[in-house]
């Protein structure tokens, strides 16, 4: 799970074999042959939905309807809670009654995929895309993504997370964005006060899957990891112990984070920061253009992860949805004309221009709108991307993981005086012991 660098970042694609393996079922080259399939009908599952006001929700009407008139297929959303997409699919492939396709995100696909829940893509990439071709995608053919040597969904966006700061709190201190831990502590301190808190964090348990914006670039971003190359946690070494440290100094010795955290959700951290009751919080870029409307573009400011040395940033952890085809699809070939829409340059352009949501394919780039001054901040998260991109953790036990992780948080955010070696290695136990049950 080390650091991409930005060469195997932007250029090393394609590794994954096309062999058949794993769960789920191989897709007929047979079914892309087939005549027109205007006048079908697919259930799409997504936790969007297209008649939201959110400028996702807004982005996926447009491309809905692009993709209607070009196919002549009818695509009906079904909207779900994104926490609870991948046990639901599940569920429904096992009772016989799965959507024609579903979103994926990467920190559920190898769950997914223990379930036997997706159908194998791998015949139709070979017959779509040239090996040449595939070195277009820059996060799909990495070997995160491909699991038992084969391809079981398809990216349809990347999501890079960095530090969201107010640039108007900024200038009134008369401070720079920070770079270092100890110079967030510092800017932090300058903005907290009169009811604001300088650095926000989620450490509630309600939505775990969202918790690796902390943890992953902390702990990595010192040099540790939170999995050994087995997958067995270690996230009790002398950077994690840094990590949680740090974590609880914010909120007890600096004091520029509230105690409440222990109990805020993502979205809770993410809304504290568009109302103005923070000053710094970590965010994907999925969700820039929306908080830039909400405060104004001009008080926004992105920076790249502190670290303790200010030459190299943490990494930047990359997640984003894909989008696959439930084994047991009742139009699977219509639901794949859907995916390759999606991945196509058309609708990625859309995501891009009206949502925020970056492309997957560097072909895209090369589209007008990405030279534009409007997709500035695009190209900043391109390039902080290529240089310290780093996939997020993939493991079956991905929610387990996370549930380990954020009860040690609380036991520190607790606790000033707690040991917290001591409190890691009881997680490290604990997650490892799962592992084994």
């Amino acid at each position: 799970m080390g650091t991409l660098t930005r060469r195997e970042f932007l250029k090393r694609v394609g590794q994954g074999s096309m062999a058949v393996g794993g769960a789920g079922l191989l897709l007929p080259v047979s079914t892309w042959a087939q005549g027109s399939l205007a006048g079908q009908s697919i259930i799409h599952w997504s936790l969007l939905n297209p008649e939201g006001k959110s400028l996702r929700e807004v982005a996926l009407k447009e491309i809905l309807g692009k993709f209607k008139e070009k196919t002549g297929i009818t695509v009906t959303v079904q909207t779900l809670p994104w926490q609870e997409l991948g046990t639901k699919l599940i569920a429904s492939v096992q009772a016989g009654n799965p959507p024609d396709s579903s979103r994926v995100n990467i920190f559920t696909l190898k769950m997914i995929l223990k379930a036997d829940a997706l159908t194998n893509l791998d015949l139709y990439l070979k017959k779509t895309f040239t090996d040449a071709q595939r070195k277009d995608f820059i996060v799909d053919f990495t070997p995160p993504v491909i699991v038992s040597g084969s391809k079981w969904s398809m990216q349809i966006e990347m999501t890079p997370k960095a530090l969201f700061v107010r640039k108007d709190w900024l200038a009134r201190a008369g401070m720079k964005a920070p770079k270092t831990w100890a110079e967030l502590v510092e800017v932090g301190k300058a903005m907290t006060g009169g009811g604001k808190w300088g650095y926000m964090f989620n450490g509630s348990k309600t939505q775990l899957n969202q918790v690796e914006t902390i943890f992953q670039p902390h702990i990595h971003g010192r040099g540790g990891q939170v999995l050994d190359a087995s997958d067995k946690g270690v996230f009790n070494d002398e950077a994690a112990v840094k990590s949680y440290q740090f974590l609880s100094d914010c909120v007890h010795k600096h004091k520029i984070t509230p105690p409440q955290v222990i109990a805020m959700t993502y979205d809770e951290v993410t809304d504290a920061f568009k109302s103005g009751r923070v000053g710094m919080i970590q965010e994907g870029s999925h969700r820039y253009s929306d908080i830039a409307k909400a405060i104004g573009a001009e008080n926004l400011e992105l920076a790249k992860m502190p670290s303790d040395d200010p030459k190299r940033p943490s990494p930047t952890i990359i997640t984003g949805w894909g989008m696959g085809i439930p084994r047991g699809s009742k139009h699977p070939d219509a639901a794949l004309e859907y995916i390759k829409y999606y991945i196509g340059a058309e609708a990625q352009e859309i995501n891009a221009r009206v949502a925020g949501s970056l492309p997957t394919r560097r072909s895209t780039l090369d589209r007008p709108f990405f030279q534009s001054k409007e997709a500035a901040y695009m190209r900043w998260w391109m390039d902080y991307a290529a240089e310290r991109g780093e996939i997020i953790i993939n493991v079956p036990t991905f929610t387990q993981l996370n549930e380990v992780m954020v009860d040690a948080l609380q036991q520190v955010l607790n606790s000033p005086s707690a040991n917290v070696k001591q409190v890691l290695d009881d997680a490290v136990k604990r997650y490892n012991q799962l592992l084994q049950a």
